[in-house]
């Protein structure tokens, strides 16, 4: 199976869409998918597909849109670190620019979104990431946080201090529902599946949809079959 093919049913699950491309999440979600099965140069092919999109539709501010377009490409991916790892991260978002032309890069933001400039904003991130957790885990949010606490003290504490304060709860491009499903793709990957099912809740909690986790099994399902069709190719299939 090609990857043109992938994307084109991956497209077809999330039809009809509506609004504008960069507001959809298929691709974002495809991305984190295809970055927790290690094969960052297929993400470019990702960006590529989307691009083509808004170039049919012909828009004037196409290059605007495709910015915005890479830039919860970035996001997603780079919030999926918290599920997935880092060294997987980099090599995605470092393939990801390859792909991307100079007048869309140079659109982008060079300075991180993420402040920290004073112990307020750090403060502020801590606060988002308490409320983050209680609205994920929900009635269950006391006893996780004991759980992790008792296996180890400081595995609480970064969660909420490192990750879900300053990555996750981080609200300006990627939602806290579509944060929580790029979470859930991250977890559908690995055989995790006491996270998985934790998370599941947590995103009908932020507002997902039984048919929004459906449709996101079934994405991971046609990802899952191509990778593993192609394990012995690393590069793109056209």
């Amino acid at each position: 199976m090609s990857l043109t093919k992938v994307l084109s049913d991956i497209q077809a699950l999330y039809s009809p869409a509506h609004g504008p491309v960069r507001n959809q999440l298929w691709y974002v979600l495809a991305a984190v998918v295809m970055t927790s099965l290690n094969r960052p140069k297929d993400v470019p092919r990702i960006y590529e597909a989307v691009e083509k999109s808004i170039q049919e539709g012909k828009k004037d501010d196409m290059t605007t849109e495709k910015s915005k377009v890479l830039m919860r490409m970035r996001e997603g991916i780079f919030k999926s670190f918290v599920i997935i790892g880092y060294p997987k991260v980099i090599n995605s978002l470092q393939a990801l620019n390859t792909a991307v032309p100079s007048e869309v890069l140079a659109e982008i933001p060079t300075t991180p979104i993420r402040k920290e400039t004073s112990w307020e904003d750090v403060n502020l991130q801590r606060e988002r990431g308490y409320k983050l957790f209680d609205a994920v885990y929900d009635r269950h949010s006391k006893r996780v946080q004991e759980n992790m606490h008792v296996a180890y003290p400081d595995l609480a504490q970064a969660a909420i201090h490192h990750l879900y304060g300053p990555v996750l709860a981080e609200p300006s491009i990627i939602s806290a529902q579509e944060t929580s499903l790029c979470i859930v793709a991250g977890l559908m990957v690995q055989d995790v599946p006491a996270q998985l099912r934790g998370h599941r809740y947590g995103a009908l909690n932020q507002g997902a949809t039984q048919q929004d986790l459906s449709r996101l099994e079934s994405l991971v399902e046609i990802v899952t079959k191509y990778s593993e069709s192609n394990k012995s190719n690393v590069t793109c299939e056209s």
